[in-house]
């Protein structure tokens, strides 16, 4: 799962290169702010086939946060 979220980053920077870790957050890649956010969160949704509530964004500060508030809704079943 993790290779597939670091595959949207890739896909929404038009990099296929781009090194990811799950440390980087909004700004450290050039070109990422809020608007990259809301492609990034919508093409999670589709790809996991999730969705994501208002307060599980806010809390979202990493790609890692990302990755596991991702898991957490797989698990669920969400």
């Amino acid at each position: 799962m993790i290779e597939d979220v670091y595959s949207i980053f890739q896909e929404i920077f038009s990099n296929p290169g781009l090194s990811i870790s799950m440390q980087m957050k909004t700004g450290d890649i050039p070109g990422w702010d809020s608007f990259k956010n809301v492609e990034i969160l919508l093409a999670c949704e589709k790809k996991f086939s999730i969705r994501f509530r208002s307060k599980e964004i806010d809390i979202i500060r990493t790609i890692g946060d990302l990755v596991a508030l991702i898991d957490v809704k797989l698990a669920a079943g969400k």
